[in-house]
C-alpha cells in the first residue's frame, strides 16, 4: 500500500521514496484518489503533470480531436498557425466553435498552401470569421454593380456569384487575374479610389483560389455571398454580426468582451479592438 494522506482537495504521497503533492486541478486527481482509497497501484506516471496534460482531451467530435499534444483532423495530425490557435483557445478554457467550424470548411480546399497560410493572411488583413466558419471582407464594384474587374458580373446584395473554380487563377504571384476578387478594408483605398459601391461579403474557406502578396489584402475566391452594402467611410466598423476577430494576444486575456459595432457609434467598430480573438466580440 502506497504512504498518503488524502485532505480535502490535497494528496499527498510517496512514490518511489520520493514526496508527491497535489490538489484537484491535477487532471489525474480524481483517478489517483480512487486508487489509494482501494488500495490500487498508483504511479509516478499519474503523478506527472506535463504527461497528464499532455494525455488531456480538450475537445473531439466526429473529425477533430485536440488536445494539449495537438490536434487532428479525421485521425491526421495537422500542424499549422491555426490548429495552434485553436489548441491554446481551448486550452485557456474559451469556447472555440467558430475556429473549429471554419478549420472544418478549410481542410475541403484542394490547395495544400491555403490550407496552411489562409488563416494567418485573414489575420493580418484583419478580416473576421463567422460562427458558421465562414470570413468577411469586401469588394468594390461599379456605380452601376458590375464586377471592376470583368465589367460583366452584377453584384447586388443577397446574390451568390460562382465562377468554377478551373476557371480561377491558383497563382498567387498573379495579382490581377482570374476569379472573384475580394479584400480588406485596409485595401480599399487602392481599389478605384473612392468611386463605387462597397460590399461586404462571406466566404467559405473552401472557396479560396489565391490570396497574392500584393498588400497583403486582396484575394480570389470561386464563389461568395454578398450580405450587405456600406458607406466606405464607415466600412472599417461595418461588419454585421456577431463576428470573431481573427487576432489574439495574451494581454487581453483580463479584457472584458466588446460590445461591438453600433451604427449610431460608427467610431466603434470590428476592430477598434483587434487584440481579441479569443473573445466573442458581438452578442
Amino acid at each position: 500500500m502506497v504512504p498518503h494522506v488524502i485532505s480535502g482537495n490535497t494528496i499527498s504521497a510517496f512514490i518511489g521514496g520520493d514526496l508527491k503533492t497535489i490538489d484537484s486541478s491535477h487532471p489525474n486527481f480524481d483517478t489517483i484518489k480512487r486508487r489509494l482509497r482501494e488500495g490500487g497501484d498508483v504511479g509516478d506516471d499519474l503523478f506527472d503533470l506535463a504527461a497528464a496534460l499532455r494525455k488531456q482531451l480538450l475537445y473531439e467530435d466526429d473529425l477533430i480531436r485536440v488536445g494539449f499534444d495537438g490536434l487532428t483532423y479525421n485521425d491526421e495530425p495537422l500542424h499549422n498557425y491555426l490548429t495552434l490557435k485553436i489548441i491554446d483557445l481551448l486550452g485557456r478554457g474559451q469556447p472555440a466553435t467558430p475556429w473549429i467550424n471554419f478549420l472544418k470548411r478549410l481542410q475541403l480546399n484542394p490547395d495544400v498552401g491555403i490550407k496552411n497560410d489562409l488563416f494567418e493572411w485573414l489575420e493580418k488583413g484583419e478580416m473576421p470569421i463567422t460562427p458558421d466558419g465562414y470570413f468577411l471582407a469586401y469588394k468594390k464594384v461599379g456605380e452601376d454593380y458590375l464586377s471592376y474587374h470583368d465589367g460583366k458580373t452584377q453584384n447586388q446584395v443577397g446574390s451568390t456569384i460562382f465562377l468554377p473554380r478551373d476557371q480561377c487563377d491558383p497563382d498567387r504571384f498573379r495579382t490581377c487575374s482570374a476569379g472573384l476578387h475580394f479584400c480588406s478594408w485596409s485595401y480599399l483605398p487602392f481599389y478605384a479610389g473612392r468611386s463605387g459601391h462597397v460590399l461586404v461579403l462571406k466566404i467559405n474557406p473552401a472557396d479560396v483560389v489565391a490570396f497574392p502578396p500584393d498588400h497583403e489584402a486582396k484575394g480570389r475566391a470561386c464563389r461568395y455571398t454578398i450580405i450587405d452594402e456600406v458607406p466606405e467611410d464607415e466600412a472599417k466598423h461595418a461588419f454585421p454580426e456577431p463576428v470573431y476577430s481573427t487576432y489574439y494576444d495574451e494581454d487581453d486575456d483580463q479584457q472584458p468582451f466588446f460590445d461591438g459595432y453600433n451604427k449610431s457609434e460608427p467610431h466603434v467598430g470590428v476592430f477598434s479592438r483587434l487584440k481579441a480573438w479569443t473573445k466573442r466580440l458581438l452578442n
